[in-house]
């Protein structure tokens, strides 16, 4: 696990006050292990919590952060069991508590770190707290099979720590995980299946092979000629082995094909619309992204599409509805916001392309803080 060092020193003065024994070895190791703690320096830290565990056995304030110490090194055994001796002598730690939450979650003690870490995770203490509960949380869900609550708590850990690569990491991994399980399963239940061979063409378009994700989708559609997303995701692999026009034409057939099986595949809409738009056909771009926006509303890939194509056509009033819903759908993403403030602008509203604009440059300035891709817009 990363980020030990953010949780927190732990308070054990005021439980060394009571004992009578030793007044003088006691002040001076307690001094020690906060003036270590403060510093970070957990190996001396330890030394001098060991010796207070020794004087001050009785203090749950000192097991704390003994447990506390071992843990900031890795010693995830031995900070469990001082957690344990911490609670035993005093229940309401709650620090404490959910500290053994994470170090079971570590050990493979699934259910128990679920019980401590649950209502942790409900009411974090703090952000970077709460991450880590969050991300333990997560491990042991994954570890007990509790697929569905893993599921759940992996969107709201990317909600809360969208930028986090720790967090990032471990929720792709628990999907890659799942995946690799379930494609297993597959295999052995229908091994001849097509729907192996649609898992493995996705894989492949997913790994940028096209060509072999172009076999395994014509493997599934004659299959079954039948099969919902096939020629959608055959006519995808097309686009990304080649831009030349036979391979568009080829595609576009195999998007019209989708929509025959399923007529209200807002994907394959906007593909059309794509390609219509940059053949210069803009009326029938302008539909099939209507459509698309019809079947989807939150399709934000399309409503940015519609909006642009609508400034084009010096539309702009209905430009703005189309802009404003692919902003509320993607609230991080600065391109709708620079596109509102042109069709503010285009409208005369001056205020509200300015706040358009304002909100567009706050937003590029975010995403290079945090090293991400930026969109190649000029300011209007």
């Amino acid at each position: 696990m990363g980020f030990r060092v953010a949780i927190g020193v732990l308070f054990i003065a005021t439980g060394l006050r009571s004992q009578p024994a030793g007044e003088g070895p006691l002040e001076r190791y307690s001094a020690d292990a906060e003036q270590a703690m403060a510093a970070r320096d957990w190996p001396a830290a330890t030394k001098a919590l060991q010796q207070l565990a020794k004087l001050a056995p009785a203090v749950p304030e000192v097991h704390a952060n003994l447990g506390l110490a071992y843990y900031s090194q890795n010693l995830i055994a031995e900070a469990a069991a001082e957690f344990e001796k911490a609670l035993s002598l005093n229940a309401r730690i709650a620090r404490a508590n959910w500290m053994l939450g994470l170090c079971n979650a570590e050990l493979g003690k699934n259910e128990a770190a679920i019980k401590l870490l649950e209502p942790a995770w409900s009411h974090p203490p703090d952000e970077q707290s709460g991450r880590l509960i969050g991300i333990d949380l997560l491990r042991a869900y994954s570890g007990s099979h509790a697929y569905g609550k893993a599921g759940m708590l992996g969107e709201e850990l990317i909600r809360r720590y969208p930028t986090d690569p720790e967090v990032v990491y471990q929720v792709s991994r628990l999907h890659a995980d799942r995946s690799y399980a379930l494609m297993q399963q597959l295999m052995q239940a229908a091994p001849d299946s097509y729907w192996i061979h649609l898992a493995s063409a996705q894989v492949h378009e997913s790994l940028q092979r096209y060509d072999l994700a172009q076999q395994e989708y014509r493997k599934v559609i004659q299959l079954n000629p039948h099969a919902a997303g096939a020629h959608y995701g055959l006519g995808r692999a097309i686009l990304g082995a080649s831009k030349e026009p036979q391979a568009i034409a080829e595609a576009a057939k195999e998007f019209e094909s989708e929509l025959a099986i399923s007529p209200e595949n807002a994907s394959a809409e906007y593909e059309l619309g794509e390609i219509a738009r940059e053949q210069g056909q803009v009326d029938a771009a302008r539909e099939h992204f209507l459509r698309a926006v019809r079947y989807n509303a939150d399709f934000f890939e399309a409503q940015l599409g519609l909006g642009r194509l609508l400034l084009k056509q010096d539309n702009p009033r209905e430009a703005v509805r189309h802009l404003q819903q692919a902003a509320r759908v993607e609230p991080r993403d600065a391109q709708p916001h620079y596109l509102l403030a042109s069709a503010y602008k285009s409208l005369g509203d001056s205020t509200g392309a300015n706040r358009e604009l304002d909100i567009y440059r706050r937003l590029r300035a975010s995403a290079k803080a945090s090293g991400a891709s930026d969109d190649k817009s000029t300011e209007p």
